[in-house]
């Protein structure tokens, strides 16, 4: 069981630093988009559980590039923020890639 919380500890340590930075840049752009509008929880869970994913998948992909910590929490951060944006332009260069590999 101590292995179990072990393991556990190393992935939250790894993992949870991107997720809430990229969390970080999408709670700036609700403020920064949604000041004079009616709070909406659903609107705000929604940005705030894609920002996330696309927070872990940013930091996957600046790992594999090996770059500084810096340069990638400045990339999660970002991409918290434009994380709607930039889910659809990575799915359609993901598609297009599939496509090509496909011929």
């Amino acid at each position: 069981m101590d292995d179990f919380f072990d393991s556990l500890h190393q992935y939250l340590a790894v993992l949870l630093p991107p997720t809430l930075m990229a969390m970080a840049g999408s709670l700036v752009r609700f403020i920064r988009l949604h000041r004079s509008e009616p709070f909406s929880w659903g609107e705000f869970l929604s940005g705030m559980i894609v920002a996330g994913f696309v927070g872990l998948v940013m930091a996957c992909f600046c790992r594999g590039l090996r770059l500084s910590p810096w340069t990638s929490s400045a990339i999660i951060a970002m991409a918290g923020y434009s994380a709607g944006q930039i889910l659809d332009y990575g799915q359609e260069l993901l598609l297009k890639w599939l496509e090509r590999k496909a011929k």
